[in-house]
Order: structure tokens, then C-alpha cells, then sequence
């Protein structure tokens, strides 16, 4: 049989060999989209997670001066890097653009040095957070504001509690959620995991988690473990307690070097490798002077 087009009359063979090579083309335009999609989450072996404690002055072993800070942004930036959210490993950097390395800055102990308002309303210039917005409108495009802070809660230090300013508390997280900023737990007493019992742990974590997530809006699944202790269990890291439901699904630690890609065998999410941001690690890592 035939079928007619017009004038025209199509063998069904030739039909048939036509709608096999239009679906070889598909499965071919698809394979090169996958393909595009490896390649990308595999152009990169390793990335720096940095991880920076109090900006102030002078520098000293945890506290980076908001001059070097501002150097640590353009050298990042004119080398590439990109910054990304601790949690957008677990996607694998998706809408990291391409050519561009990512690079985490990690914040740990959530001092007032990191988000400080003034007393007539605007930013502290000298904090982390406003550096990094200062940054970010210089570059837009290139350099969105992106960053994760390990908040701790209910220390006997009140400037490192929230950021300190605790009449702000709930205005400064929900501003880094509308900026695109990672809230994130440092536990809620700045516990030592390694140390207490699973119970005081699972207290600690979910309590963090609840208080966190009810002040910022996000949805918390990124820790920093307190000098770097792991518990003897780390099934603690997700769970229940009493009736609050937690799941970290991302873990610092305090140092180890560069991180291996989410895509690599090797890549382990509840031991994530953090580079500390003195000068002799910048020399180590990046031979940077």
C-alpha cells in the first residue's frame, strides 16, 4: 500500500526509514545534552571551601581584617571562582556558569564582626556581609551574593549569638535569605559532639534546626561541627527529637584541604574539607603570596 500526499504518493518504507532517522537525530540531541551536562559537573576535580571566623582588626590566626577580606574577593574573582552556597552541592552546582570554578565562603560563630548594623540603620562597611554586597554590586552579573554562616545560639558569648544585636536577630537572617545567602547550624551551644551523649547532641542539633529555620525562613541542612569533633555516630546528623525533625545533609569540617567535586567517587557530604584563610594556608593551596 501507498499513501498519498497531494499529487504525491510516499512509500511506507521510506516513511517508516524517515521516523527511525528522526528518532536516532532526538536520542542523538539528547545524548549530547547529558553528555554537555557530564562534561560540565566533571570540569572540575576539586573546589575551596574557605572558612573564615571574626572580621576585624588586627589579623591574627581566626581573624581576617576587612582590607585582606577585600583582597580575598578580587583574587578569587580575577582567578575565576565563582560563589556558590555550601547546600548547592548537593545539586552539582548547577547554575554554576561556565569556565568558572565555585568556591564556598564559609562563616563560623555568627560575631557581629560577620552581619553588624549601625546605630543609624545601615550596614556596618567593615562586616563580612556588607563587604560581600559592596563586592557584588562592583561585579553584578559575575559575583552574586552568595555565602554560608554557621550560627550558633545560646552561647555565654552574646556577640557571637545570632550575630549578636539580638533586636535584630530575625531581621539579619531573613535578610540573608532575600540576598541568597545559606543559613546554616553550628550546633545551638557550640557543642563538642564528640563529647556529650547522643541525647544532649540530638537536643542541641534540633533545637539549632527549629530556631534557625523559624528565624530565617530556610530550610536547614547545612552544619559545621565545633573544632572540627565528629560523634562517635554520626547517624546523629539526621533525625528526631522529641517531636523536631531534622537532616543534615551537609557536614564541615574544620580543615582538610580542598574539596573533591560532587561528582567524584570521593566526595563524602558528611565531611566536608574547609581551607582556613590565613596566609600560610592561601601559600599552600593557591601559592598565593
Amino acid at each position: 500500500m501507498t499513501f498519498g500526499i497531494g499529487n504525491q504518493r510516499l512509500n511506507p518504507d521510506l516513511i517508516g526509514t524517515v521516523s527511525f532517522g528522526l528518532s536516532v537525530l532526538l536520542m542523538l540531541i539528547l545524548g549530547c545534552s547529558e553528555q554537555t551536562q557530564t562534561i560540565k559537573a566533571l570540569s572540575f576535580k576539586n573546589f575551596p571551601v574557605l572558612e573564615y571566623h571574626l572580621i576585624d582588626r588586627p589579623e591574627s590566626r581566626w581573624t581576617r581584617t576587612p582590607e585582606n577580606f577585600k583582597k580575598d574577593l578580587e583574587w578569587l574573582y580575577e582567578h575565576k571562582y565563582y560563589p556558590m552556597n555550601l547546600r548547592d552541592m548537593l545539586t552539582n552546582f548547577n547554575d554554576l556558569p561556565e569556565g568558572k570554578i565555585p568556591v564556598v565562603l564559609t562563616f563560623d560563630d555568627s560575631s557581629s564582626s560577620q552581619f553588624r548594623y549601625l546605630p543609624d540603620g545601615r550596614i556596618d562597611p567593615d562586616c563580612a556581609v556588607d563587604i560581600i554586597k559592596i563586592f557584588h554590586e562592583k561585579h553584578r552579573g559575575d559575583w552574586p551574593m552568595r555565602a554560608t554562616f554557621f550560627i550558633v545560639i545560646g552561647t555565654n558569648n552574646p556577640d557571637r549569638n545570632l550575630f549578636g544585636q539580638p533586636e535584630y536577630r530575625e531581621k539579619k537572617l531573613r535578610q540573608l535569605t532575600a540576598w541568597g545567602m545559606e543559613v546554616a547550624s553550628h550546633t545551638y551551644w557550640h557543642d563538642r559532639l564528640s563529647d556529650i551523649s547522643e541525647k544532649q547532641a540530638r537536643y542541641s542539633l534540633a533545637r539549632s534546626y527549629q530556631t534557625l529555620k523559624e528565624l530565617s525562613g530556610q530550610e536547614i541542612i547545612s552544619l559545621a561541627l565545633p573544632m572540627g569533633l565528629y560523634p562517635s555516630d554520626e547517624s546523629i546528623f539526621s533525625g528526631q527529637y522529641q517531636k523536631i525533625k531534622y537532616d543534615f545533609k551537609l557536614a564541615a569540617e574544620v580543615a582538610g584541604g580542598l574539596q573533591p567535586s560532587p561528582s567524584s567517587p570521593k566526595f563524602d557530604p558528611h565531611h566536608i574539607r574547609r581551607i582556613q584563610t590565613i596566609d600560610s594556608e592561601w601559600k599552600k593551596f593557591f601559592g598565593r603570596i
